[in-house]
């Protein structure tokens, strides 16, 4: 450890020595602002390389012990896997399968057998728009377009721009061109140059071709192109520059198990950028990222407010599908998987902006709140509209946001006349439209120096526009309509390819060489046997097909005891507070619950009816649920004469999500006391239940049962001979912020099992950064210095807590069973690909020092072998024909070429197609093997607490994704109610680690 200590030290040193170098820049800006910029910079150069140079220094000593963990490749099968894996003396039934790749083969070879003298050219290219009042002078100068701004779209707007006001703010930076503008620029330039079909362009900066096709040097072009919102042509200036020739060779090579330990990404990319581009040139598609889509305006599905949505032929106007190029064992494969999106309905802008602001009646608008205002302005900024007069398009335009007044009320000058009049006469007098809505406010559609404004009545929404945030509601349909059965989604993908793409057809594809087999590759997969599972007075088999278990008349294998509880309720205590005798009451629900906790074997204090003084009731004018909780955990505790094991808490009828992250703060922060909520809609309370209590009762117990620390079931069969010796199982995982929240940190959660039954975890919540106050003198100077280390951070996601964190659990651990795990496996959640390396060299070294401190060892005497499995869910490889059954594997053709991975479909799909999980094995001290971890992997997947069938991802990653994404609720971003309430008025904490789970939880799975 002395050269992590030293690393460390040296990185203390640089970043002192920065924020001497801070200081002295904040006082040089008052002289000078050069220096002051100078100083800045060189700080923060300081302190990054003090942070590379730390880590660095870190990864060299965790390097070493069990080998050197920054040098080891993972788990690798070479060309002789098939030989490796065997097949006879696997466990389970081998059944056929069809997974949803496609094979790419050269010629009528297959794709491996590519010749060495096969390349492929990279050209750099640069877009440029040239300026209309230049564009018609000797001398022409070039700036990059602001697509959909109205001051750079040829001819005259609608109307005159109206004075701006004085003091207007310079412009703001232009942004980058849009891919369809791009792509439109090259295929002018293609057309003019006469190009040969040799070229595929990304609709960024890259052209790739099959020939050397255009000089090596630096190539210039001037060409004039369309915008797609105006049909007056624009000019361009386009350079292209040859960048690097690319080997395919490497390609085959990589694939068939030759020299190489890295994917060969520049040939991946060049050859899937010409199986892309064909398709993408098409005026009825939209492409975003690696899906495609088209428009069918004959069949459409609303999701309401405006949204809608795209699936299948038969139920949607927006038809997708998204592809990528992935070598496997196979050769090279076309990844294909439906996609599914919303976009905006084409509608008036009135009647948008009433969705968005909730009015009924464009009159409403005289009474437009100053939240609505913003609420309509946010909603409608950005967005294309369509400005139709006399019920004909005339021109889209980006809406830039809504001004405070209506076309009656908004004046300008009318250079042309020489006048003032307002928006509204100035439509009367030129296009003879009266306005019917003056109250409406106007649309501006320019800049900030020249702006533009336009009525909504006479504007459109503009089809083709992404609707990317849905509520709950639109969520919920737009997974419902893109459902879709597995017969039905495979003949669908291979109508995608075979007559929409057209792949096998696509000129460009064939100039790389490159032939597609519309037909879905066949694979071998097994069938895992399902477990046997254990309860308290039977033991019971999953049924096979479905992967799920009825738990009627049995009772938890080994239930809790509630010796006090306490009861909060935040519904309507008029409709609630009936007698026990009421069916809608909450003293009727109370009984039910405890009498059905009771059958599964949890103790409870039977009380018929609950006293009055245990029950705390929310008031309604009140905006502090926090102190709602505090009040019901005292009146527990004076009841009882102890502290509740459980709180219950009933949510109220509408408006949960605010009340339900204070009820989690409260109990899971400041109480330490797990709580269990209840929706009284699915519980019957206050209203009749949708469906029968019973059942609800039935899987909220098992919830509690796993709160108080109890076991539901437990595993008969165990797939691994060592299971009966210590061993611990984690699962990691982190939740990020949402959207552009810079102040809230990232969440990771680590789990870890406390005992062979792999049904009690303990938790423990890492934050990864914190909010940091300054001095506002300063406050730019750090956030410089801040970026920095955050873009440092941030490529590579690491969790640098980690060890802190495995060593409580491996406490706890100890703590629990008296004795040491001697394995240990690690199930590792949100991982990419190209962030294997960094998990394998920054995450696993951590663990290992975290048993060796808590050992009291040296790393190189560590002797806990290590398993580490990296999980993902977010892929799209399908398995065909019909849904394959709860436990199919696949190891085999669609996996990696040469590592260590294999597809496991775990549960048994309930709407649409299921989707495995990819399991990748970086790491593998254990010597498990592919037969044994996929037993012990899906085996895991029938323990998840909360319901009787498999789950589809194993569960120590489900709960650890689950943790982290309580400990999001958790982070305090100011000051919560809870805090405030719990406090007495004192000032909240303003450090987010105080939002951190209670210590009195860490064994409880209070997050499930």
């Amino acid at each position: 450890m002395a050269k992590v200590e030293a690393a460390a030290a040296v990185a203390i040193t640089a970043a002192a020595a920065a924020a001497v170098a801070i200081i002295a820049a904040a006082a040089a800006a008052v002289a000078t602002i050069a220096a002051a910029a100078a100083a800045i910079f060189a700080a923060a150069a300081m302190v990054a390389i003090s942070v590379v140079a730390a880590a660095a220094g870190a990864a060299e000593v965790r390097g070493r012990g069990r080998g050197d963990f920054d040098d080891r490749p993972p788990p690798r099968f070479g060309p002789d896997r098939e030989a490796q894996l065997g097949s006879a003396a696997r466990p389970g039934e081998m059944v056929p399968l069809q997974g949803r790749h496609a094979s790419a083969q050269n010629a009528e070879r297959a794709f491996t057998e590519f010749p060495k003298a096969l390349q492929a050219f990279h050209y750099d290219v640069s877009i440029a728009s040239v300026n209309r009042s230049e564009a018609d002078s000797k001398t022409r100068s070039v700036s990059t377009v602001e697509t959909g701004d109205i001051s750079e779209l040829p001819g005259p707007p609608l109307g005159p721009p109206p004075r701006p006001p004085p003091n207007l703010p310079a412009k703001a930076p232009a942004k980058p061109m849009t891919a369809e503008l791009s792509r439109r620029v090259i295929a002018a330039l293609a057309e003019q140059e006469d190009w040969p079909k040799v070229w595929a362009f990304d609709g960024r900066k890259s052209i790739y071709a099959a020939k050397l096709f255009l000089p090596q040097h630096e190539n210039i072009f001037e060409v004039k192109a369309t915008d797609g919102e105006s049909d007056r042509p624009r000019r361009f200036k386009v350079t292209i520059k040859w960048a690097q020739t690319i080997n395919i060779r490497t390609l085959h090579d990589f694939v068939s198990g030759g020299e190489g330990e890295e994917i060969p990404q520049d040939a991946v990319q060049a050859l899937d950028i010409a199986l892309k581009h064909s398709v993408s040139y098409r005026d009825d598609v939209k492409t975003f990222a690696r899906a495609i889509f088209w428009h069918d305006p004959t069949k459409v599905k609303p999701l309401g407010n405006g949204a809608e949505a795209c699936t299948i032929p038969t139920k949607a106007v927006w038809l997708g599908y998204q592809q990528s190029l992935r070598p496997s064992q196979g050769g090279l494969t076309l990844n294909v998987d439906l996609a599914a999106t919303a976009f905006l309905q084409p509608q008036p802008v009135i009647d948008f902006l009433m969705r968005a602001t909730g009015l009924r009646s464009p009159r409403d608008f005289n009474r437009l709140t100053p939240q609505q205002h913003r609420t309509a302005s946010k909603a409608i900024t950005g967005l294309k509209v369509e400005v139709r007069l006399g019920g004909t398009f005339n021109r889209k335009y980006r809406a830039k946001g809504l001004m405070p007044k209506g076309p009656a009320d908004l004046t300008f000058h009318n250079e042309a006349d020489g006048k003032e009049m307002t928006v509204a006469q100035y439509y009367e007098e030129h296009y003879h439209i009266s306005v019917k809505n003056p109250e409406v406010p106007c649309i501006n559609v320019g800049t900030p120096t020249k702006p533009v404004w336009l009525p909504p009545e006479v504007c459109w929404i503009a089809s083709g526009q992404r609707r990317l945030k849905l509520d709950e509601r639109q969520t919920a349909e737009m997974i419902k309509t893109s459902a879709q059965r597995p017969q039905e989604r495979k003949e669908y993908l291979q109508r995608c390819l075979r007559n929409f793409a057209d792949l096998p057809h696509d000129p460009i594809v064939q100039a790389f060489g490159m032939d597609v087999d519309p037909n879905l590759l066949k694979v071998i997969g097994r069938q895992l046997p399902p477990p046997e599972l254990q309860y308290n007075n039977r033991n019971v088999t999953p049924e096979p097909d479905r992967g799920s278990w009825d738990m009627r008349g049995t009772g938890f294998f080994k239930p809790g005891t509630i010796t006090s509880f306490a009861i909060a309720a935040f519904c309507s205590q008029r409709n609630a507070a009936g007698p026990p005798d009421d069916p809608v009451s909450l003293q009727n629900f109370m009984w039910d619950l405890v009498r059905g906790c009771t059958k599964l074997g949890i103790q409870v204090p039977r009380m018929t009816p609950v006293p009055d003084s245990l029950i705390v009731w929310h008031n309604p004018n009140s905006n502090f649920p926090g102190e709602t909780m505090v009040a019901a955990f005292e009146a527990a505790k004076g009841f009882f004469k102890r502290d509740p094991d459980i709180i219950f808490v009933v949510l109220p009828e509408r408006n949960q999500t605010e009340v339900y992250k204070a009820i989690k703060r409260a109990s899971d922060s400041f109480l330490g006391v797990p709580s269990q909520c209840f929706n009284p809609q699915k519980g019957g309370i206050c209203t009749p239940p949708r469906r029968g209590r019973d059942q609800y009762v039935a899987n909220v117990a098992m919830k509690i049962n796993a709160k108080l620390g109890g076991i539901n079931v437990n595993l008969i069969s165990r797939p691994v001979k060592w299971m009966e010796e210590p061993f611990m199982v984690l699962g990691v995982d982190v939740s990020h912020p949402v959207g552009f929240n810079k102040s809230s940190p990232s969440v990771a959660a680590v789990v870890g099992s406390l005992d062979n039954s792999l049904s009690s975890f303990g938790t423990e919540i890492v934050l990864q950064g914190h909010r940091v106050e300054v001095i506002l003198i300063i406050i730019i100077i750090i956030i410089i210095i801040i970026i920095i280390i955050i873009i440092i951070i941030i490529i590579i996601i690491i969790i640098i807590n980690l060890k802190q964190a495995v060593r409580t659990l491996l406490l706890l651990y100890e703590k629990t069973t008296g004795a040491n795990p001697r394995r240990i496996i690690a199930y590792r959640d949100g991982v990419s690909e190209g962030q294997y390396p960094q998990v394998q060299r920054l995450e696993i070294p951590q663990i290992v020092e975290a048993i060796c401190e808590q050992r009291k060892c040296d790393v190189r005497d560590c002797d806990i072998p290590i398993t580490y499995v990296v999980v993902s869910k977010g892929h799209h490889t399908r398995l065909f024909p019909a849904s394959p059954r709860d436990g199919t594997v696949v190891d085999r053709a669609i996996v990696h070429p040469k590592e260590y991975d294999f597809y496991l479909n775990a549960h048994a799909s309930i709407q649409g197609t299921s989707r495995p999980v990819h399991y990748h094995v970086l790491l593998d001290q254990n010597n498990l093997g592919p037969d044994q971890l996929q037993s012990f992997t899906y085996d895991m997947c029938y323990l998840f607490c909360r319901c009787t069938r498999s789950v589809s991802i194993v569960p120590p990653c489900y709960y650890a994704h689950l943790a982290a994404f309580r400990g999001r609720i958790l982070v305090s971003e100011g000051m919560s109610d809870t805090e405030t309430s719990v406090s007495s008025g004192s000032t909240g904490p303003t450090n987010v680690e105080c939002a951190k789970a209670h210590a009195n939880l860490r064994c409880k799975m209070y997050y499930v």
